[in-house]
């Protein structure tokens, strides 16, 4: 039945796909259908539907395979989205921005760390995209090469979406707090939470998620540094945006229990 289901839906979605990809070639872009799959998140369309049926229709066409080659990876097709990408890269004299990236993500996958850094710091200086910031930083991050995160995050939170977004500040805390440089981190956390609460634009949506955790993360600095009275109004400021996010829970009640 979960067979004969998924049979079903991936043929809906092929037919999506074909119906936009007849009104993309109608208007001259053959990619459009594709990049519509992947900007809703269909990556098992884009990936097995979508994506051979382009490059079988367009061979040359070295963006038919770059597309092909995100949508492999983003289904976790690595082998795919290799050997996709190469041939996008063999089809063009100059390298995009965005296929630099590829090559950054694939590269960190295949064990190469230093060349995965190398193409993802490329990516973000061609692009000053605010996501290839982050991934490169990610990247750097997760191989244990903390400066190199650092100043990654850093750059992210300067491009146009960064200057809004308290992610970069959060991450940049997080590894400054691992590596005992508290000042630092506490002005990161600090950082994260006026940046959020200068482009937060109100309304019914729940804050983001950074939001708490800088409290709650701020509040665990203080309390290491012995400072009880700030980091209670840290937790109990992170309970309050959101009562259910666990972590601040229960250090606020051990913290409450550590005063009585």
């Amino acid at each position: 039945m979960a067979r004969q289901s998924l049979s079903v839906l991936l043929r809906i979605l092929l037919s999506l796909a074909l119906a936009g990809g007849c009104a993309a070639m109608a208007q001259g872009d053959p990619t459009r259908a594709i990049r519509d799959l992947l900007s809703r998140g269909f990556y098992n369309a884009a990936a097995q539907l979508e994506g051979p049926n382009l490059v079988q229709q367009y061979p040359n066409d070295p963006d038919a395979h770059y597309l092909y080659a995100r949508a492999a990876y983003l289904t976790g097709d690595l082998g795919t989205a290799r050997s996709q990408l190469d041939q996008a890269l063999a089809l063009v004299s100059g390298e995009a921005p965005e296929y630099v990236h590829l090559n950054g993500l694939l590269r960190a996958t295949e064990g190469d760390v230093a060349g995965a850094l190398r193409s993802l710091e490329n990516a973000f200086l061609r692009s000053r995209d605010y996501q290839h910031g982050m991934d490169w930083g990610l990247v750097a991050w997760r191989e244990g090469r903390l400066e190199t995160a650092l100043a990654a995050y850093a750059a992210a939170a300067e491009t146009d979406r960064g200057r809004s977004e308290p992610w970069p500040h959060i991450n940049r805390g997080r590894i400054l707090a691992r590596v005992g440089r508290t000042d630092e981190a506490v002005t990161a956390f600090e950082t994260a939470i006026e940046v959020f609460e200068r482009s937060d634009p109100g309304g019914l949506a729940p804050p983001s998620a950074a939001y708490v955790e800088a409290f709650y993360r701020l509040g665990r600095l203080r309390e290491a540094a012995g400072d009880l009275t700030q980091a209670e109004q840290d937790y109990k400021a992170a309970r309050s945006i959101d009562p259910n996010y666990t972590p601040a829970i229960e250090a606020l009640d051990a913290l409450t229990r550590r005063l009585e």
